[in-house]
């Protein structure tokens, strides 16, 4: 289940509802002017990971996320962001993600 949410301009907050299959992939594309994106799982802990297929199972390499904790990815002085994509996959059955998108540092 890809999300494209490339064509909303920072800041942006988006929220949705991951795959009941644990480790299972989604591809969120990320707008080219974000310097910065959160992420927070919701009451069960979660992976983000920057490779992979959306749908596919996540692979050895990703950092995980304990619930209800935010995380934050911060590409510095870089415009457009050098990473266009990310993954993330529920640890624990279906669980909502809350991502955060801001500009870059003035």
């Amino acid at each position: 289940m890809a999300l494209d949410i490339s064509a909303n301009s920072p800041p942006y907050v988006y929220r949705l509802t991951l795959s009941s299959t644990v480790d299972e992939l989604t591809e969120v594309t990320l707008p080219k002017s974000a310097s910065r994106v959160s992420v927070q799982f919701i009451t069960n802990a979660g992976k983000l990971t920057f490779e992979g297929t959306d749908g596919a199972a996540i692979g050895s390499h990703y950092a995980s996320i304990a619930a209800d904790s935010w995380s934050e990815v911060t590409w510095s002085n870089r415009t457009p962001a050098p990473q266009d994509n990310l993954f993330l996959a529920s640890g624990t059955a279906s669980t909502v993600v809350e991502i955060l998108i801001e500009f870059p540092d003035a």
